[in-house]
């Protein structure tokens, strides 16, 4: 709070959050300083950076030698296009992975699940067993105990952040939801991704790092998901209406 990045009302990121969302956002990166480390290093960080942001050019330079054409009035940059061009973004579309990346044991995947996460159980595995090779993580989370709240979950190296994104349309009375037009024209997509239990709630996250062990990823988030012998716990919270009553 003492050293505001930012004059940005309610931004309060991190340098490392700061930092990875202009890695995301650019369409030219330099990485400079090349000389200083060995080709493998730079192979590695070329890949981290372009499953940060597929789409952007990278240019290596030492002393910041770079060739003014590279970056000075290209007429490259699209504000819509950057603004959809993070690499968790691309996973979420289903991007292809590339062989560039893989090869430095750079991976990503997203875990979808509809169940809620237990809080205390995701509390704890987020404070004190997650893991260390997850580079980049973004996405949408709900708790058990928070039913109405979709949770913005941004992670960049060893800071992440938690905050309240909106909420889901199913926490919504129909005649309150019905009155926004995004609801009334995604109403086939909103349909297609309705659970009869949860409604619209979705855990929908993306993992990017190296060496990443997927499986035991998946594993241990599983473990943090509500069980079925704990919804009784929380069922007065928790209420299920349907998107659109008569109507599916």
């Amino acid at each position: 709070m003492d050293r505001k990045l930012t004059d940005m009302e309610g931004d309060y990121r991190t340098i490392v959050n700061l930092l990875t969302d202009q890695i995301e956002f650019a369409n030219v990166i330099i990485l400079n300083k090349t000389d200083l480390v060995d080709a493998n290093t730079v192979g590695l960080l070329k890949a981290s950076i372009q499953k940060l942001n597929p789409g952007a050019k990278i240019i290596t330079s030492d002393f910041s030698k770079v060739d003014p054409s590279e970056i000075l009035n290209t007429r490259l940059f699209d504000f819509d296009e950057a603004q959809n061009s993070a690499g968790w973004q691309k996973e979420l579309e289903g991007g292809p992975h590339t062989p560039e990346t893989e090869e430095y044991g750079i991976s990503s995947f997203v875990y979808r699940n509809q169940k809620p996460f237990h809080p205390g159980r995701f509390w704890k595995y987020l404070n004190e067993n997650y893991p260390s090779t997850v580079i980049r993580a973004k996405g949408l989370f709900w708790l058990a105990s928070r039913p109405d709240d979709a949770i913005n979950f941004s992670q960049a190296g060893g800071s992440s952040r938690l905050d309240r994104a909106g909420v889901w349309w199913c926490s919504m009375p129909f005649a309150e939801r019905i009155s926004y037009p995004s609801f009334v024209h995604n109403k086939e997509y909103i349909e297609s991704k309705w659970h009869k239990t949860w409604g619209d709630r979705m855990n929908e996250l993306v993992f990017i790092g190296q060496d990443m062990d997927k499986a035991k990823i998946i594993t241990d988030l599983e473990i943090c998901l509500l069980q079925d012998s704990e919804i009784l716990q929380f069922e007065n919270k928790i209420t299920f209406i349907d998107p659109f009553p008569g109507d599916i």
